[in-house]
């Protein structure tokens, strides 16, 4: 099968729900790989190649999105104690699956031939597969942004805090 009938609608549909649009399709089609056998062979430009499962994405993600939290609650100058209930609650699995189950990412999902729905840790997995090519394909600010839309940087104690007046 080529890329555009296997990978092509499920990418621009992650694009649009992340508002950022991939310079390397590839590399979306990559994070959204959750299949391991024939469903993840295609062709392009002639040639037959196999999508990487999205695993190692995902470990990228997860580190590049703590380290941009992490800046983020740095700026704050808040707590140590703080940092740790910002990532654990912002980038714990069930949070990722949440996300991508609220805002229809697990529907990107390429999945293994018999497999009907992605599971929690499968769509936990393709967040932050997505968070690491996003960052490869685009950099910090590109980063920064889907973070935004998804929202993973809406951490209570990221806000600014406000003072009523007296």
């Amino acid at each position: 099968m080529d890329f555009a009938a296997r990978f092509a609608g499920k990418v621009l549909r992650c694009e649009g729900i992340i508002g950022y649009a991939f310079k390397s399709k590839t590399l979306c089609g990559e994070a959204l790989n959750a299949a391991g056998d024939h469903m993840s062979v295609y062709t392009l430009d002639g040639a037959l190649s196999q999508m990487p499962k999205n695993t190692r994405l995902a470990v990228y993600g997860d580190a590049v999105a703590a380290a941009h939290l992490c800046g983020l609650w740095l700026d704050k100058s808040v707590h140590n104690q703080e940092w740790d209930v910002i990532r654990k609650a912002t980038l714990a699995n069930d949070n990722l699956a949440r996300v991508g189950s609220d805002l229809g990412l697990c529907e990107c999902i390429v999945l293994n031939n018999g497999t009907t729905t992605p599971s929690s840790k499968m769509t936990a997995t393709a967040v932050e597969a997505i968070l690491g090519a996003v960052h490869r394909d685009g950099g910090d600010a590109s980063l920064a942004k889907v973070m935004g839309r998804l929202g993973l940087t809406q951490h209570a104690l990221l806000s600014p805090v406000t003072l009523g007046r007296y």
